[in-house]
């Protein structure tokens, strides 16, 4: 049953189904704002966490995802907490959301949470990579349910029309149906290949995009096509890109790229791969309650409303706001 629909199971042919039947599940088309002369901060804001590495409720351990609702809510998934958490905008701490007994089957404990998106009802779909499996947990239910099986998962976007996509295992697949849309033809470097896939995005014209790690690139793919197409791949700021792990897109087409092990967030402008942009460079953070670690090891990248970006920095077991300058845009 479908999770918007009648609160009593009713069923209906999936062809006939509607928006009107059951309507999306969250929003993700987003008047960004962002134009090309638009900036970011590089000294970034901590919105969850920094208080070092711990179990309390102003504490992370090892950071690995998280997502950003429409009113700036940030929920962490606090892998080695096994717990999902979310920080209010202002908070110094956060609540619980679901814990791994919440989230788990009896049978298949779910060790971390790795990626996750929530609807907008509430419900969070939940990437359990070591049971090759995919949950879902609706609020106020008991446990979580798997529902999409035989994959590991290491990413995950809900779109507009409440498509869920899901990487592993080197293919992107598209819920409900269970349809490959990327990839889908082992590991490699061909442009119908992955390696190491990491996180995805998904525009508003159901274009794939997927950071292939092990391939240190970017790649798109339309809805239907056969194989991607380059979207970032090369040197940039005198460094070759390396690792991406994180990916989101503007409005305007340009892509934004998270490295593992840098501290540098790059823009990809539409359909001119060979020239990235570096937007962002971090900078030390004053005042911090705990030294920070010498190294950026750092997972996700996600805009808000605003396009503000945010970056899970894993081994300060933290989450970084950079904030927008639309000064120069008119």
């Amino acid at each position: 049953m479908y999770s918007r629909c009648n609160n009593r199971p009713v069923c209906y042919p999936f062809e006939l189904s509607s928006q009107y039947l059951c309507p999306p599940l969250n929003s993700t088309i987003r008047n960004d704002g962002i134009c090309p002369n638009a900036t970011w901060n590089n000294e970034s804001i901590t919105v969850a966490g920094g208080n070092g590495i711990g179990s309390a409720m102003n504490q992370l351990s090892y950071p690995m995802g998280m997502y950003v609702d429409h009113d700036g809510i940030v929920y962490v998934a606090d892998s080695y907490n096994h717990r999902i958490v979310k920080w209010r905008p202002g908070a110094l701490s956060g609540e619980l959301v679901a814990s791994s007994q919440q989230l788990q089957k009896e049978k298949n404990q779910l060790e971390y949470v790795a990626s996750f998106v929530v609807a907008k009802n509430g419900t969070m779909f939940v990437c359990d990579r070591p049971n090759r499996q995919v949950r879902r947990w609706i609020p106020d239910a008991n446990e979580g349910e798997a529902f999409i099986f035989n994959i590991s998962c290491s990413g995950m976007f809900l779109t507009e029309n409440g498509f869920l996509y899901v990487v592993g295992d080197e293919k992107v697949i598209r819920w409900p149906g269970n349809e490959v849309v990327a990839g889908g033809n082992g590991a490699g470097p061909g442009l119908n290949q992955f390696s190491a896939t990491s996180r995805i995005f998904v525009d508003q014209n159901e274009v794939v995009y997927v950071a292939d790690a092990g391939n240190h690139r970017v790649v798109r793919w339309p809805h239907g096509a056969k194989e991607g197409i380059l979207v970032a791949s090369g040197v940039v700021g005198g460094f070759p890109l390396h690792t991406p792990v994180g990916v989101v897109v503007d409005q305007m087409g340009s892509t934004y790229v998270l490295e593992y092990g840098t501290s540098r967030i790059t823009r990809w402008l539409k359909d001119d791969p060979y020239n990235g942009i570096v937007i962002i460079v971090d900078k030390p953070t004053t005042n911090n309650p705990v030294p920070l670690a010498p190294y950026t090891y750092r997972y996700e990248l996600l805009f808000d409303t605003e396009g503000n970006l945010y970056a899970v920095d894993q081994y300060n077991h933290r989450i970084q706001k950079y904030q927008i300058d639309k000064s120069a845009c008119l």
